[in-house]
Formats: structure tokens, C-alpha cells, sequence
């Protein structure tokens, strides 16, 4: 026999819900006369950065809209909200590139939300996913921009 260590690995279980943490509503404004979230590579890019957060254990996604002028979404949080901010906005902007010149510094809409008002959060975030989407097909003056609408049906 051996007498040389053993090395095993702890498996990190991927996309686990944890029911604890805060409940946030927030939305993220890009900045004005920014198209990056009007062509897809953009929109893509903040999709993949949304998904491997949660992939990662640093949050939970009830839902999210994102459209060309922004983003609004419905997320847990273990950690202090500032570092989920700063985590989805330097992740999501291209390499070398600073969040500024892609997102407002500030935030156009925060509420935390207690466990008992879960379903009028949700009532609340589809009306508003309808309004923004209502918006977005009436703007004269532009063609029909991305609209992406997801939810996490397993957590709502």
C-alpha cells in the first residue's frame, strides 16, 4: 500500500435554488444613445453573464427582461447587492471595455421584496415586461428591436 495522500474533490452541486437571501426588483438603464442591447451580440452577452451568475451559486434569477434601452429582472441575492451590480456589469460589457460607457451608474429601479409579497411582485413584474413591451412596438421612428423576455418556472 501507499502511503501517499488522497485527494478528493468536494462536487459543487450547479443551479441548486437556496431559498435564502433578499428578493430583489431592479433595473438597469443602459446609457443614452447606447445601442448595444439593440443588436444581438450584445443582448447575448448579457444573457450568458445573467445565466452564469446563477450557474455559479452567486444568485438566484425568478426573471428578467432584457430590451434595447435596459434591463429589468427579479433576483435573490446571498451577498451584498453591490457586488451582484458590479458582478452584471463588468461581466457584461466586452472585454477591456468599461460598464460605463455601456450602463447608467444609475439604477432605474430598486425594491426589495418581502417573502409575503412574492405574488404582487410578480404581478407587478409582468405589467410592467407588458408596458415596456408596449412601448417598444409604439416608438415611431424605429423598427422592432430585442425583446427577451425570461422566467425561471422552477423558482416562481
Amino acid at each position: 500500500m501507499s502511503s501517499g495522500s488522497l485527494l478528493q474533490e468536494i462536487p459543487f452541486t450547479y443551479g441548486i435554488p437556496f431559498r435564502s437571501g433578499r428578493l430583489y426588483e431592479v433595473g438597469l438603464r443602459t446609457v443614452p444613445h447606447s445601442n448595444w442591447l439593440r443588436d444581438l451580440p450584445g443582448a447575448h452577452r448579457l444573457v450568458q453573464t445573467l445565466l452564469q451568475g446563477e450557474l455559479l451559486g452567486r444568485y438566484e434569477l425568478l426573471d428578467f427582461l432584457i430590451w434595447p434601452e435596459g434591463t429589468f429582472l427579479r433576483v435573490r441575492l446571498p451577498q451584498d447587492l453591490s457586488e451582484f451590480l458590479r458582478f452584471l456589469k463588468d461581466r457584461s460589457v466586452p472585454a477591456g471595455e468599461l460598464p460605463q460607457a455601456y450602463w447608467d451608474d444609475e439604477l432605474q429601479w430598486l425594491r426589495l421584496i418581502p417573502e409575503d409579497k412574492v405574488a404582487d411582485s410578480t404581478n407587478r413584474f409582468l405589467e410592467t415586461c407588458g408596458k415596456i413591451r408596449e412601448q417598444a412596438e409604439n416608438s415611431k421612428g424605429s423598427e422592432p428591436n430585442l425583446f427577451f423576455y425570461y422566467r425561471n418556472e422552477r423558482l416562481v
